[in-house]
């Protein structure tokens, strides 16, 4: 039976050849759409090397201190000695790593040379600490991460990408090989694969102990924490309290906030700077709203041009569905058919709707993704399980949409109007 319901769904293609290809572009282009915007979430979020830790990695990223007698407030990203203070000891994850923000700037690009070489290439520098590699999942050409035993001790150790160590050493291994980083030396220990900037922690050129920089404790950064299990979140709240209450005992009349950890998802919505957690849960709302509502106007307007086409074809088979109920078609039936032929459309449609969002999304990366000119997407974070299960529900929910009127109303239709193709009293 499906197998007669595809050749008769193939051969009114074939018939009507324009508004075939009309609904078919249709059904392409509302496609698209919606998975460019499920495609640039995915690749925000989606577990995949070098951060494999994606949906058990929670960032805490600014806090805010106040003096309770006079009322004067610092607050901004974390410094180092603020982290060593109270975040470095917590219990509750597995891991507490962190980084220096991810900015596309001078503050981030040093300039890196081997000794004694006149030409010398501006790398972003990233500093953090042993359990950085740890949390990540880079892939080493040669060499290792720096140790454990190199961060405590301060050592000038570094570990650069295979970009830049093939332009400072062509055709040698780097490992062992010493550079000048902002003119000091430094000795490398390691080269990893090039990182995308789609991975905002994890993107850099060079890796260094920020424990080997003059000034660190005065750095900046971006707390990273591994939980064990996602139920952890609300040991790890309570912990965060209690360290919060220790400051204010140890250190009044100064009173500590510490940002409410963010999800990976969160943390990627750009919520700003801090925010209290009812402020926080309002603006992530309002930002799903926002979503939902672009997504659905995506599928409706298209959904319902498509309906004027889905109409037109099936007033052409009128006859057919009426001789059908003659000899004893049930409605459910003949509702399952019109479903089941237009559905070769949407999957066409939604075939050729997730081959262009792949352009499309290299195309507009910068704006969708921040990555600057040149920066590349992993094949892996595109070609994903969520996306192409989203395509094929979009496909039915499109079907459904355009084609569920005009099916309903042939079925409903009766033997004397189907066959005189008189729709005027259903």
């Amino acid at each position: 039976m499906y197998k007669i319901y595809f050749k008769q769904a193939w051969q009114m293609l074939k018939q009507n050849r324009f508004i075939s290809i009309i609904a078919i572009l249709g059904t392409a282009l509302a496609i698209m759409m919606i998975l460019v915007i499920v495609m640039t979430d995915t690749i925000q979020n989606a577990d995949a090397a070098p951060e494999s830790n994606r949906s058990r990695t929670l960032y805490i990223e600014t806090f805010a201190k106040r003096d309770s007698t006079r009322g004067a407030m610092n607050a901004g990203t974390l410094p180092y000695d603020l982290i060593q203070e109270c975040l470095l000891d917590l219990k509750t994850p597995e891991l507490v790593a962190f980084v220096n923000e991810a900015r596309h700037d001078t503050r981030n690009y040093f300039t890196i040379s081997q000794p004694g070489a006149e030409n010398s290439f501006d790398a972003m520098t990233r500093m953090t600490n042993d359990a950085y590699w740890k949390l990540m999942n880079f892939s080493f050409v040669s060499g290792r991460p720096f140790s454990k035993e190199e961060y405590d001790a301060g050592q000038q150790v570094a570990v650069i990408s295979q970009s830049l160590a093939a332009n400072l050493f062509p055709g040698e291994d780097a490992v062992g090989k010493t550079v000048d980083l902002k003119f000091v030396p430094f000795r490398i220990v390691g080269v990893v694969k090039d990182v995308s900037p789609v991975f905002k922690e994890a993107a850099g050129d060079v890796w260094v102990p920020i424990t080997a920089q003059e000034d660190y404790t005065e750095k900046r950064l971006i707390v990273m924490l591994l939980l064990r299990n996602k139920n952890d979140y609300p040991a790890l709240i309570r912990e965060i309290d209690e360290v919060e209450r220790k400051f204010d005992l140890a250190n009044k009349p100064w009173t500590l906030y510490l940002n409410s950890p963010y999800p990976h998802r969160t943390y990627t919505m750009d919520v700003g700077g801090f925010v209290i957690a009812k402020e926080l849960q309002q603006t992530i709302r309002t930002k799903y709203r926002k979503s939902a509502m672009i997504l659905m106007i995506l599928l409706l307007v298209p959904a319902v041009n498509l309906t004027g086409f889905s109409l037109s074809r099936m007033r052409k088979r009128m006859s057919e569905i009426g001789i059908r109920k003659a000899f004893g078609a049930k409605r459910h039936v003949i509702l399952f058919q019109v479903l089941y032929e237009n559905m070769l459309t949407s999957l066409i449609g939604g075939l050729l709707g997730l081959i262009l969002s792949y352009p499309i999304v290299l195309w507009l990366r910068h704006w969708l993704l921040g990555i600057p000119p040149g920066g590349e997407i992993p094949a892996g974070t595109m070609l994903s399980l969520p996306v192409f299960l989203m395509t094929f529900l979009v496909c039915i929910l499109l079907n459904l949409l355009s084609a569920g009127i005009p099916a309903y109303r042939a079925s409903k239709m009766s033997i004397v109007d189907s066959l005189y193709q008189n729709d005027k009293r259903s």
